[in-house]
């Protein structure tokens, strides 16, 4: 069956060998042939790649844990649980998953969909992560609620790198 992965392209994912995310692309390998959907951004990319990981149910042993997740779950925990990783993929600053999964867990499901909805800006107003919150901190001080700072452009505003050095004008002296 063939699935709508961007606007213009379709892919037949159960003939799919291999998937990967490539900044703004998703390359999927299909009988050693690569096919590659580019998207507006790397979040984006990030986001339909889980979208499409999830879909199949596919286990990454390389992030895994040793979690038994049995469908007696409750279906609230379960969408928690999801909204969380969509958090954790969209915010791009990996620091302390536990204390921040408990935090997220801790918030109402519509404070999930306002932090969700708030983190893509967030993220694009503070493209250094070393000075982009912790994410445990962001989801405590509910960073969705603060005001961001961003340029008449519609981009977020950032420091330019001008040269602030002027060359001095010498007198010279032509006695």
């Amino acid at each position: 069956m063939k699935y709508r992965v961007s606007d213009t392209d379709l892919i037949d994912l159960d003939r799919v060998d291999f998937i990967e995310v490539d900044g703004k692309a998703i390359n999927f390998y299909i009988g050693g042939v690569l096919h590659q959907s580019i998207y507006s951004s790397e979040v984006e990319a990030k986001c339909i790649f889980k979208n499409i990981n999830n879909h199949f149910n596919m286990v990454d042993f390389r992030i895994s844990k040793d979690e038994d997740t049995s469908d007696s779950e409750d279906s609230t925990m379960a969408r928690k649980t999801k909204a969380f990783d969509m958090f954790w993929t969209l915010y791009d600053k990996k620091t302390d998953q536990i204390r921040t999964k408990k935090s997220f867990i801790n918030l109402t499901l519509r404070e999930m969909g306002l932090a969700i909805k708030g983190v893509e800006p967030y993220v694009a107003s503070t493209p250094d992560k070393k000075y982009r919150k912790n994410p445990c901190t962001w989801i405590n001080q509910k960073g969705w609620e603060s005001e961001l700072i961003i340029s008449a452009d519609g981009k977020s505003s950032e420091i330019k790198n001008t040269n602030l050095y002027k060359k001095p004008n010498y007198i010279t002296d032509d006695r």
